[in-house]
Formats: structure tokens, C-alpha cells, sequence
């Protein structure tokens, strides 16, 4: 007599104490939970090239230029790995590969090449191969009305300074040469924290490392030392902000004061003094549209910019922005046109320095033309899910010296860029 081997049955299989132990086992595996929880890190992966092209204007005209940028990133919710509500941590690193034309000084540079600051300003001098950019821990309470941030990162990215609706342009000649933030998305130690009140209303302020030597040192943003930091940099403000999901007729409003306590140089003599303030003003407003509830798929919407510095040690006295985006064009709800006119008041001690070196480089005794003007047409054109091109074209109107003030005064031209960005990440099923 055969004696049966004893063990269990599975859909007609005989398995032994062994194997069943194993299966168990393996069961359990799989109902338990992951060791990370679903959703609890966001990875993101963007990949974006600019291309610029001085056409007639600038000391060196028909020169072309190229940026890269890829940003890699993570959001990791802190309250489903470490049960701490309300907390997160962000990082991001950014690359910079393809580049041609950038370095430092800038006169020597595709920057210096185009001669004043509407033309040149499109394309930040990435020196480095890569920066970090953010590592923070953001922190919500009071039923997230309060939002704290502590770590490495730069204030453009807590602050309403990009209003116009297009990455290539939308550049602020004050916020990139007085308040002492660095380019972004170059990062360095701050603290910032925003308040929300009813009805889309915020107050808000931040402090922000002024530190321009790491960035000429190419750390990579990895030397957190702040003992060679230039300054701080101070901004706070009042804000409000609906957005379709809240209102038919989206806005935001920001106005700021700012204050760079880096020590500031006379052009014209050479003396120093400590501090320097100015104020920033950004909105953006739906002024029609077509259908009542969320996102319409065509709209009119305006904005405008006004930015002043109180410091006649500063490069530029104000800014002035005003603008009209169509949503929606040709029927394509996920692109927009925008059409926008500039005007930059250059400061007097600027001029007058910049006279007096085109005159020993030059021996030209030209007058500096301090009020400069721009008329600019710009698109978003989503063409895939994952695939974006902003193309512009902006024509300058007595441009300024400010990347290369020995060369002889510049005439009036027009610059044409391209932006492409690719949602690598989404792409992949990040």
C-alpha cells in the first residue's frame, strides 16, 4: 500500500507543507503594504532648450544663442511616509546642457553681442553645468491658511514675478538687477511664509540669501556656507488670487517692497553704501470670456507690470509692462497669444557711466538714450500632450548699452526666440 503524502489542495494541485508555507507567504507579501505609499513621492522631469537670434540690433547683429534646461525633481509628502501632517519636502536639480553662447563677463557673451537688456536678457548666462535649485521643507498649518517654507530655494519661485504668460520674456530688468535674487533657478538659504485669508486674499514675506560668488564659483549650489553671501534679500506684500475653478473672471494681483541689504557700487565713482529698496507690482485679469462655468476654452485676459527702485546707484529707475492675451485662439483651448508693450527708464548715473566708457573705448562722445521701449508677440502653442513651443518676436527701440556699455550706441532691431518644453516625465509615467 501506497501511504498518500499529506499536504493541501489549490485548484486541483497537491502541494506539500513546504510549498504551502511558501505560497502563504508570498500571499501575504502581496496584500501587505508597500513600503512606500502610493503617491508619496511625485517625481517630475522636464526638458526645455531656448534659442534666440539677434536679427539687426546689438553691437554683433545675426548672432545666435542656446540654453538648456533639465529640471529633475521630487515632491515628497511627509504625511504618508512619516505621519507628519502637513509637510513635504521638494527638490529639484537643474541641468544645463546644449549651451551655446553664455559665459561671463557678459560683453563677451552672446548677452553683450545683443547690447541691452530687452535683448539679452532672454538668455541667463548659465555657467555652471548643473545648480541645485530647491530642497525645502514646506510645512501648512491653520487648515492650510499658513504656509511655511525653510531650505534652498529662489524667491521667483514663492513670488508672483512671472506675469506675462510666456517663459522666453517675461523678465523684469529691477527683480533681476536690484533686489540681489539670484538668476533663477539658481537656489540659496531662505525662509518664506504666506497666509491666505478668505477670497483668494494673501499676505506673504520671505528672506533670501544674496549670494552671487556661488554662482561664479560653479558649486552647483552644494557650498551652503553663507560667510562670502553679498547681503540678504527681504521681500513682503499683499496678494489676491481666483482662478477659474473659484470665479468666472481669473485674476491675481501682488504688489511687494523689497529690500537688498548687499553693499552697492556707484558706477560713476566708485563708492559704497549698504541697502537698496524699490517696489514690484504684477497682475493679471480676465476681462471676457465665452461659457460660464471653469476653464472656458477662449478668453481675453490683460496684464501688466510696474517695478521701481528707490536707489539711483541702481542700473535701471522703473519698469512698465502692459499686455492682452487671447486664450483659446483658432479654436485651440490649450494655446494663447499675447501681444505686449515695454518701457524701461534707464537711471541717470547709469547713463552717464555708460558715456563715459563708450567715449575711452570708443572716442565716440554719443549720448546715452535712457528711455527704451519694446513692442513684443508671443505664443504658447501646445502641440501634444507632453510637447509645448513658445516662439516670440520683439522689436527694441532705442536700446540701451547695458551688456556691453564700451560699444557704440546700438540700433533700433528686433530679437526672435523659440522655447520648446517637453514633459519628459509624464511622458515616461512618472
Amino acid at each position: 500500500m501506497i501511504a498518500k503524502q499529506r499536504g493541501m489542495h489549490v485548484s486541483g494541485i497537491c502541494l506539500t507543507p513546504l510549498s504551502a508555507l511558501l505560497l502563504s507567504l508570498a500571499s501575504t507579501s502581496l496584500m501587505a503594504e508597500p513600503l512606500v505609499p502610493e503617491d508619496a513621492i511625485k517625481l517630475n522631469l522636464q526638458v526645455w532648450n531656448l534659442s534666440v537670434k539677434n536679427l539687426n540690433t546689438g553691437p554683433q547683429p545675426y548672432r545666435y544663442g542656446n540654453s538648456g534646461n533639465v529640471f529633475a525633481g521630487a515632491e515628497m509628502d511627509m504625511a504618508k511616509l512619516a505621519g507628519i501632517e502637513g509637510a513635504s519636502v521638494s527638490f529639484q536639480y537643474v541641468f544645463f546642457p546644449w549651451m551655446r553662447g553664455e559665459g561671463q563677463p557678459s560683453q563677451d557673451s552672446w548677452q553683450g553681442k545683443a547690447g541691452s537688456f530687452f535683448a539679452g536678457a532672454p538668455m541667463h548666462n548659465d555657467i555652471d553645468s548643473g545648480y541645485l535649485a530647491r530642497f525645502t521643507w514646506n510645512q501648512r498649518l491653520l487648515q492650510d491658511r499658513l504656509e511655511l517654507v525653510a531650505g534652498r530655494s529662489n524667491a521667483k519661485q514663492h513670488f508672483y514675478m512671472s506675469n506675462c504668460n510666456n517663459v522666453v520674456t517675461c523678465n523684469d530688468p529691477v527683480i533681476d538687477n536690484s533686489t540681489g535674487i539670484l538668476p533663477f533657478p539658481y537656489g540659496s538659504w531662505g525662509l518664506y511664509s504666506r497666509y491666505r485669508a478668505d477670497q483668494g486674499r494673501y499676505v506673504h514675506a520671505g528672506v533670501f540669501e544674496s549670494n552671487p560668488q556661488h554662482y561664479f564659483k560653479d558649486t552647483k549650489g552644494f557650498d551652503w556656507d553663507p560667510g562670502d553671501a553679498s547681503g540678504v534679500s527681504v521681500l513682503a506684500g499683499w496678494g489676491a488670487e481666483q482662478g477659474f475653478d473659484q470665479t468666472p473672471y481669473a485674476y491675481h494681483y501682488e504688489l511687494n517692497g523689497f529690500y537688498n541689504s548687499a553693499e552697492q557700487t556707484d558706477p560713476l565713482d566708485g563708492k559704497t553704501r549698504r541697502g537698496s529698496s524699490g517696489l514690484l507690482f504684477k497682475f493679471r485679469q480676465t476681462l471676457a470670456r465665452e461659457g460660464d462655468v471653469g476653464v472656458p476654452e477662449k478668453a481675453w485676459q490683460w496684464f501688466g507690470s510696474w517695478s521701481w527702485s528707490a536707489d539711483d546707484m541702481q542700473p535701471f529707475e522703473h519698469f512698465a509692462e502692459v499686455g492682452i492675451t487671447r486664450l483659446g485662439p483658432f479654436n485651440r483651448p490649450q494655446d494663447s497669444i499675447n501681444l505686449k508693450a515695454s518701457y524701461l527708464r534707464l537711471g541717470t548715473r547709469q547713463a552717464q557711466w555708460q558715456e563715459q566708457a563708450r567715449l575711452l573705448a570708443t572716442g565716440e562722445n554719443e549720448r546715452t538714450r535712457r528711455g527704451v521701449s519694446r513692442v513684443e508677440l508671443n505664443t504658447h502653442w501646445q502641440v501634444t500632450r507632453h510637447l509645448a513651443l513658445e516662439p516670440s518676436v520683439q522689436y527694441i527701440f532705442n536700446p540701451d548699452n547695458f551688456y556691453n556699455p564700451q560699444a557704440p550706441v546700438s540700433s533700433n532691431g528686433a530679437v526672435i526666440a523659440l522655447e520648446v518644453m517637453y514633459d519628459l516625465g509624464t511622458a515616461l509615467g512618472l
